[in-house]
């Protein structure tokens, strides 16, 4: 591996003369951490970037030469740049550099896509293990970056970093070109890196966009967070000693609730698999007309407001709080959020998240967007017409498994039926849809209804029953299936739940990534960012002048994503500006 580790402007600045014919460029970077636990991309600093072709890398140290992140600007922001990890790289670029690459693929995520599911490592020493025999010694990835002089050793690392890329780009790239998928990449992942897989092609341009989303962080009400806290400790605080005093028995405490409940109230409690009583929510919710139930559960319910508001407390800063999303954070291609998770706020902490001063919050999601898929996927004929004559598919399911006509269906069986759509599609039994309906939307059916219900379901919607049976068929024979989603998203499945469920769920990830690719690839001129995404809902905060631009801007992008998905099945979406979060409908 030959590579050249320069500190001179004059010869970096001529180096750059090797990268004239290149269309994409391998890029690692360094970076002097104070704390590797708390990563702080707006005030830790790179120390080196390294660059290579297939010919030459060179490592550059940006302490000898800040000035040089001017002569590679240019060069980083068109041409077409492969890393691993690359969130991690261009976060730090552009707070550092104000360098911002675009034209992306990252050996990471593709990793991922290629893993299909599986249970596998994504790390750089594990993909090159995978793919090239060939371990990398990590071990100087947490050295001194911020030493005067970088040992031999810590230079020769950053630059096998970039070697080792450049084979396993090759690899992922002839294995993502191989699967056979609906649809085929014409865009810039194509044109620039030869990828035609649509998924890696998502994937690509949504990464940009995530690592400008952690950037700009969440707007919230820093003082009203404060203030909720405090109010929720203290009522909290009151709520819990009382509850001592008057039960003897500690809320929290799995062995003296159990005992309270059971001995003392004399209630009857479910046993967990390991084969002790439940003191769990979901199992005292039977008691809920109880008030001593009813305490324990608020007390309970309390406690995990307080313990969000002080996650969300630690990750904010001036007025924005900062969460890392992961892009494949679970087998279907959703998302997941952590430190803090900013995809779990419940209605009443939403509140705290407003636009402030001259901004303004757009909040929009896909309305009904699983049972649209499902529909399309399964090819049900019924569900479809639905669709299409814009029919309320709640009320018409509660119409078919209740035999009243549409018209009079009542509110409450039109939450009933919900249930039974979301249950149902995703292959529930009986037993399993009556818990469902009671915990997620405190509906009450007999095991009788629900086994009425479930046959008259997919007596209607027989797309569903054809596609069930054959998953079941297919799973009894094969112990594992092949599912893929409507852009060609592959994972293996090994339940029947999963089987039915990761194709919908899966291609619900893809619109909403294909929308937001749409957004930033089109918002020049528009002072409008992402702040949020939670599964199926798109949360924007822009100037309050580039409001009506940015509305329809994201209308726009939603319903073209929506659109090269779903070709039978109308897109719908809600979309609207909202004083804070927790104003949408």
């Amino acid at each position: 591996m030959e590579f050249e580790y320069i500190t001179d402007l004059e010869t970096a600045k001529k180096s750059l003369q090797s990268f004239n014919n290149d269309e994409y460029l391998f890029l690692d970077t360094e970076v002097a951490v104070k704390n590797f636990n708390n990563i702080d991309f707006f005030n830790d600093k790179i120390r080196l970037i390294q660059i290579g072709n297939y010919e030459k890398i060179f490592v550059y140290d940006m302490f000898e030469i800040p000035e040089f992140s001017k002569d590679l600007k240019p060069i980083l922001e068109k041409k077409g740049i492969i890393g691993h990890n690359l969130k991690f790289d261009i976060k730090f670029l552009k707070t550092n550099f104000d360098i911002f690459p675009k034209i992306v693929f990252d050996t990471m995520i593709a990793s991922q896509i290629l893993a299909e599911g599986q249970n596998e490592r994504h790390s750089l020493s594990a993909v090159s293990y995978r793919l090239l025999d060939d371990k990398i010694d990590k071990s100087q990835q947490k050295s001194q970056w911020n030493m005067k002089e970088l040992s031999k050793e810590q230079i020769e690392y950053s630059a096998k970093d970039v070697d080792v890329l450049r084979e396993i780009f090759q690899i992922q790239k002839e294995q993502l070109n191989s699967i056979k998928t609906p649809h085929k990449s014409t865009g810039e992942v194509y044109q620039i890196f030869g990828v035609w897989n649509p998924v890696a092609a998502v994937e690509m341009a949504f990464l940009p966009e995530l690592a400008n989303m952690e950037l700009t962080g969440m707007p919230i009400d820093e003082q009203l967070l404060e203030k909720m806290l405090k109010e929720k400790q203290s009522d909290y605080q009151r709520r819990y000693i009382d509850f001592v005093r008057k039960y003897g028995a500690d809320p929290f405490s799995p062995h003296q609730v159990t005992n309270w409940i059971t001995r003392k109230l004399g209630l009857k409690l479910p046993k967990t698999q390991k084969g002790s009583l439940s003191s769990q929510d979901s199992a005292l919710r039977q008691y809920i007309d109880r008030q001593e139930i009813q305490e324990l559960l608020t007390i309970r319910s309390e406690k995990k407001i307080i313990d969000k508001l002080k996650e969300l407390k630690q990750y904010t800063k001036n007025n924005r709080v900062y969460s890392e999303f992961k892009q494949i954070g679970a087998q279907t291609g959703r998302m997941s959020s952590m430190r803090p998770n900013l995809q779990n706020i419940t209605r009443e902490l939403r509140v705290l998240f407003r636009g402030l001063g001259e901004k303004q919050l757009i909040v929009a999601d896909y309305s009904q967007i699983e049972l649209r898929i499902a529909a399309e996927y399964t090819n049900d004929e019924n569900m479809i017409r639905a669709f299409q004559e814009d029919k309320d598919l709640h009320k018409l399911t509660a119409s078919i498994i209740t035999g009243k006509p549409y018209e009079e269906v009542s509110k409450e069986e039109r939450q009933m039926a919900k249930a039974i759509n979301f249950g149902l599609i995703y292959g529930i039994s009986p037993r399993s849809l009556r818990e469902y309906a009671k915990n997620t939307y405190g509906v009450e059916i007999s095991l009788k209804d629900a086994q009425e219900f479930q046959y008259r379901f997919f007596e209607y919607y027989k797309g569903f029953k054809k596609w069930h049976e054959e998953v079941k068929e297919y799973l009894h024979n094969h112990q594992k299936i092949e599912v893929q989603t409507l852009l060609g998203r592959r994972v293996v499945a090994y339940r029947f739940t999963d089987a039915v469920n990761y194709p919908i769920q899966g291609t619900g990830s893809d619109i909403l990534k294909i929308a937001v690719a749409f957004f930033g690839k089109k918002k020049e001129g528009i002072n409008a960012n992402i702040v949020n995404l939670v599964h199926d809902e798109i949360i924007i905060e822009t100037d309050k002048s580039d409001l009506e631009k940015a509305k329809n801007l994201l209308a726009e992008s939603m319903k073209k994503a929506g659109e090269i998905l779903l070709k039978k099945v109308p897109v719908k979406f809600d979309l609207s500006e909202v004083e804070t979060w927790a104003d949408k409908a």
